[in-house]
């Protein structure tokens, strides 16, 4: 690479109104830019150095003027990609750091003026470190790609479960059937029975089929044997899993209480307009004809095909598939939580234009596996992206021109 002799980087760096104390002086050149001596001294000065001896204190200072020049070429790199960080952004970001302090953004400044650093440099500091991020998210994070094996084989060498914080409190029916004699069929009549009318209602319809309940209290899904947990992944409206068979007979299961459950509802919609000039009184007519067809002939899929323009959905019949509160629009979501299994709502407008919606069901999820494979694929991502930064770091050094000022 062509070397930039050092005395025309200090004159482009003065014909751009830079200037800098007397004393300061460049300690490396990485391409156009230059590290200084007081950028390399505020970075030892976190660093407590009473305790080293000289040559741990010389690779310490080489390895903050190594970061240094890092920096400098990842900066230049999200120049190059014309990352910019607005005002805007900044500050949203000022503010969130505040946030998590649970302090004021004029707390933050004082705090931060108190430190030996003006408010100014902080966010000179913080503008680099955000582009930085969205160069590494941009270049690495996104295109990380963890497969399917690659998920399933961490959790299951990691034990991951172990971490997650997924307590329930479980009451456990047990219908007991050594001898296989009880049946699936009888078993389920007994099991809906406890569903619709209640246990006691139900021994009193059943004499003859004996029922063994266990409380498990604050339990976690790891101490919980592997057809139980598979039987507690879905649960219905009740909170009550599906009928299963163990060695002792059958059982199922009632979810008292939780931190990892969650309601999902199958829906399905129509979506009539976007344009927020059409006559909105035919808009809602038409709707109210579609409904009171699809009511009368039990034929929501039909009219979604037909007359929906969210055309990823209606060639689907009009179906979302199972989806959750946060996954909607919040008038959506309102409208969806409110209307009955089974039934279609009255037309209702969103950002999107105007719906109705048909749920069909409602079910509890259990997010434990979510969580797990959430957390793996976030570990597995991070250690692809630092080996991608290590290797794209150490090209972008090949190909810089580097120069240490000594």
């Amino acid at each position: 690479m062509i070397r930039i002799n050092f005395f025309l980087v200090l004159l482009l760096l003065v014909i751009n109104n830079i200037s800098f104390a007397l004393e300061d002086k460049v300690v490396a050149i990485v391409n156009d830019h230059i590290v200084l001596q007081s950028e390399l001294n505020k970075k030892l000065s976190t660093i407590d150095t009473n305790d080293l001896n000289k040559l741990q204190t010389a690779k310490l200072k080489n390895d903050a003027l190594n970061s240094l020049i890092e920096e400098s070429l990842l900066e230049q790199a999200a120049n190059r990609l014309g990352i910019i960080v607005s005002d805007i952004d900044l500050q949203n970001q000022v503010k969130q750091i505040a946030k998590q302090q649970n302090i004021t953004v004029l707390q933050l400044k004082d705090i931060i003026e108190s430190q030996n650093i003006t408010y100014t440099e902080y966010l000179y500091n913080l503008r680099k470190k955000i582009s930085i991020q969205e160069l590494f998210r941009i270049q690495f994070t996104s295109r990380a790609f963890i497969s399917e094996e690659e998920i399933k084989s961490y959790i299951k060498n990691n034990n991951l479960i172990k971490e997650i914080d997924s307590k329930m409190n479980i009451r456990e029916y047990l219908l007991e059937d050594e001898s296989r004699s009880l049946g699936i069929n009888k078993a389920r009549i007994f099991f809906d029975a406890i569903k619709n009318f209640g246990l006691d209602e139900a021994k009193i319809r059943y004499p003859d089929i004996d029922v063994k309940i266990s409380s498990l209290d604050s339990i976690t899904m790891n101490k919980l044997p592997d057809i139980y947990r598979s039987n507690l992944q879905f649960l219905d409206s009740n909170n009550f899993s599906d009928l299963f068979q163990t060695g002792r007979g059958y059982a199922f299961l009632e979810v008292l209480d939780s931190n990892v459950l969650i309601n999902e509802y199958k829906v399905s919609h129509i979506l009539l307009t976007t344009n927020p000039m059409d006559n909105i009184s035919a808009i809602k007519s038409k709707l109210y004809e579609i409904k009171n067809d699809s009511m009368e002939n039990n034929n929501f899929d039909k009219n979604a095909e037909k007359y929906s323009l969210d055309k990823s959905s209606a060639i689907k019949g009009g179906s979302l598939g199972w989806i959750t509160k946060d996954k909607v629009v919040s008038n959506f979501s309102k409208i969806m939580v409110q209307t009955p299994v089974g039934k279609i709502s009255e037309p209702f407008k969103t950002r999107f234009g105007w719906h109705i919606l048909y749920l069909q069901d409602i079910r509890i999820k259990n997010l434990t596996d979510t969580i797990l494979r959430n957390r793996a694929i976030s570990i597995l991502k991070e250690r692809k992206v630092e080996v991608g930064k290590k290797e794209w770091l150490s090209k972008l050094k090949d190909q810089a021109y580097i120069e240490i000022v000594r």
